[in-house]
């Protein structure tokens, strides 16, 4: 799920560091603490192999199709010029996606892709396109944001569900979006909070606002140090990834600098919660470092993107960390996507070297990399 610059969040961040609570985590089955991420990683740099290139775009999040295909994203907000969505063909050709229209920079907003702001793909085919409608985050929405649904085996958009804007504050700022059955969980990274759509009736209620476990606390932080806004402020982005478990059980959520927490999604649904209930419903489940991005696999494995080390880790559903790789191509790995065969697909986006991150003089290194990393297929090392 993509970064997204929260201007009234800036100031915030004047501190390098928020002391995080204790952890202390209960599954519903058999209690189970969470073991400490590996310092060395398991898989050789061979592991990793340039897969898809542009020296033209920025893309902070890859879905592989299971036909062969790719489609990307170059959000608006760093600096991209094109199209904010792509189709990668099997032949190696680039075209917009769905079409040029939905990719256009001018005309109805509501018929066309903002600010493209989070990928899911759906069992189905179904891809869901999160707008945020903020092409510039340091100005007003020129939109209100959206849901863009794609049918990929017909690449056509089949229905827009705009968010009710009662659910949303002045400074929201749409970003990350995780899809169950007729539910969708999107995080707010300009005011911490969850936004929970039916996606049937459009509903949109907002929950945990403000909650400490969605506001950035801590330093995002790259191999070259804390990253800095372009006022000279420590950078602060409150929640920006989120994925649910493939029950629909649990949502998994974090600011890039803050922790993963974890979310019984019943509790959205439950009449009789009260306020006090839903506060203490949010679990810390792993000091993560700063993360790009993350994604989960069908067997609920969590597949992170560390930016503070450039590094791939996972997490299992029984909370065993695995450090995958780390090389020092993956600069600023953003948010990863698994195909059917046993492999992640990481865009190394270079964020922090982005018009958005440098005052309007992007010192990107291009070609922009997608890497394609072999996952192990034996368990973690004991």
């Amino acid at each position: 799920m993509p970064f997204l610059l929260s201007p009234s969040l800036l100031s915030r961040m004047a501190i390098a560091g928020v002391a995080a609570a204790t952890l202390a985590i209960a599954l519903p089955t058999t209690p189970a603490l969470a073991l400490h991420m590996p310092k060395v990683a398991e898989l050789s740099g061979s592991a990793l192999t340039p897969a898809i290139q542009s020296d033209k775009q920025v893309w902070d999040a890859v879905v592989p199709l299971p036909d062969g295909r790719f489609v990307l994203q170059a959000p608006i907000w760093v600096g991209n010029t094109g199209p904010q969505l792509s189709i990668r063909a099997t032949d190696g050709t680039f075209a917009p996606y769905p079409d040029t229209a939905w990719n256009a920079t001018e005309g109805e907003p509501s018929q066309r892709i903002v600010s493209a702001a989070g990928l899911t793909l759906m069992a189905d085919g179904t891809l869901w396109v999160l707008d945020s409608g903020v092409p510039n985050h340091k100005a007003a929405p020129i939109a209100p944001p959206k849901l863009v649904q794609i049918d990929t085996h017909q690449n056509k958009v089949v229905r827009t569900l705009t968010l009710e804007q009662k659910a949303l504050h002045p400074e929201s700022i749409v970003s990350g979006v995780a899809v169950h059955a007729d539910t969708a969980y999107v995080a707010d990274s300009g005011i911490g909070g969850i936004l929970v759509i039916d996606l049937k009736t459009g509903s949109t209620r907002r929950f945990l606002d403000r909650h400490p476990s969605l506001v950035a606390t801590r330093p995002i932080t790259t191999p070259q140090g804390p990253v800095h806004s372009t006022n000279g402020n420590l950078l602060a982005i409150d929640a920006s990834m989120i994925a649910v478990s493939p029950d629909g059980k649990w949502i998994v959520v974090q600011p890039p600098g803050g922790y993963l927490s974890r979310v019984e999604t019943s509790i959205f649904t439950d009449p009789d919660v009260t306020a006090a209930a839903l506060e203490e419903s949010v679990t810390q489940w792993f000091k993560t470092p700063a993360l790009g991005g993350m994604t989960i696999g069908p067997d609920g494995t969590l597949y992170w993107s560390d930016i503070s080390t450039g590094s791939i880790l996972s997490y299992t559903t029984g909370r065993v960390p695995r450090r995958l790789i780390t090389d020092n191509r993956l600069k600023w790995p953003a948010t990863p996507g698994l195909d059917t065969s046993g492999h992640l697909y990481v865009p190394a986006a270079q964020l922090d070297h982005t018009a958005a991150f440098t005052g309007g003089q992007s010192s990107i290194v291009w070609p922009v990399t997608v890497y394609k990393l072999d996952l192990p297929t034996t368990p973690p090392p004991t």
